[in-house]
């Protein structure tokens, strides 16, 4: 697929995600009562905007994510403001009725699950829709999107190949070519292969692998494909964070950030209808997970707040909370750019 196709397909997917997440704050907020001022997609600046029911709705230029901003969600921020502009306090609790801080604590931490909810929800439909349609079709041929270093595949593939086949057999499902591959392990294997539009073919030795290695991801051949790579996407997040900050130097580079994952969309387009609902059925369980992390501006950090708050049986000062959700959003896109950098620094070297 071309930089613009896979650019345009990685922001749809990337929409369905967040309208999914955002609806589920959405819709929890609105039935218990709290006044929701603005559902946006994508970040700041707007592009455009319309209000209804009392609430904005955005279209935002960066579609990195989305937001539901909720009356209440910044402390007392908004009951300062109300007095500044002259509002009596008997005003200000009636302007102030729908605030999410003057919810009961249950409430307020099923309002910041319910995004987690839908994501889940979401994957369900799209694991449910991909296994009625496993019959019909297959995973088709094997997308190579990594070769592992000092693998089987790193003399004999390279990033872009097809594997259509193996010692001339082809398979309905892909995972059985893989594992076809994997059973002959020590023994020469042919792999026919589609590479810049023609096809040949390659032979590559399986090896054997321990369990430990297999827990640690290396395959048989040693190559890694836009499903595996999919699944990986969160589970490399703490090593990568560690990897950054000098905690584990090998580990910097197990995360993908934003055009990491349009690469691997690229690579997931061209697999098939099939691997496109199951990857859109893992990224929607890997939004949830780390939605769920203890990390302001996350959901969990929020979470953690408003139980901080519980447990301390008064709410933070306005100016501490406000300052905690700006650390956490600092450090968040800190780590974007970061993880960016590693992506472009793949992009550019083929790794």
């Amino acid at each position: 697929m071309d930089v613009v196709g896979t650019v345009g397909a990685f922001v749809a997917i990337l929409v369905v995600l967040v309208l999914v997440h955002e609806l589920g704050h959405f819709i929890s907020a609105k039935r218990a009562g709290i006044t929701v001022e603005e559902f946006g997609i994508g970040f700041p600046p707007r592009i455009g905007s319309i209000t209804w029911h009392g609430t904005r709705y955005s279209l935002n230029w960066i579609p990195l994510g989305g937001f539901v901003r909720m009356l209440g969600e910044d402390g007392d921020v908004e009951i300062r403001r109300l007095r500044e502009s002259g509002l009596t306090e008997t005003e200000i609790d009636h302007a102030m009725e729908g605030a999410f801080n003057r919810r009961p604590i249950w409430i307020r931490v099923g309002v910041l699950l319910a995004g987690v909810a839908m994501n889940f929800i979401l994957a369900g439909v799209a694991f449910s829709w991909a296994a009625s349609m496993s019959q019909p079709l297959s995973l088709g041929p094997l997308h190579v999107l990594e070769i592992q270093p000092d693998s089987p595949a790193e003399a004999a593939l390279v990033v872009g190949d097809v594997i259509t086949a193996a010692d001339g057999q082809t398979f309905e499902q892909s995972r059985d070519l893989t594992s076809y591959v994997s059973s002959r392990a020590g023994e020469p294997v042919t792999l026919t292969i589609v590479r810049d539009g023609a096809t040949k073919t390659v032979t590559v030795t399986p090896r054997e692998l321990t369990d430990e290695q297999i827990s640690q991801g290396l395959g048989a051949i040693g190559f890694t494909t836009a499903g595996r790579a999919a699944i990986e996407i969160p589970g490399g997040l703490a090593s990568a964070v560690g990897g950054l900050i000098g905690l584990n130097p090998e580990g910097a580079g197990d995360a993908r950030g934003p055009i990491g994952i349009a690469q691997i969309t690229g690579e997931v387009i061209d697999a098939g209808l099939l691997a496109v609902v199951q990857f859109i059925g893992i990224l929607s369980i890997n939004l949830a997970i780390l939605n769920v992390l203890p990390f302001p501006p996350l959901d969990g950090g929020r979470i953690a707040v408003v139980l901080i708050e519980a447990g301390r049986r008064k709410r933070l000062p306005a100016e501490r909370e406000a300052l905690i959700y700006l650390t956490g959003f600092a450090l968040l896109i800190a780590l974007v750019i970061l993880i960016s950098i590693q992506d472009i620094q793949r992009l550019i070297t083929g790794g």
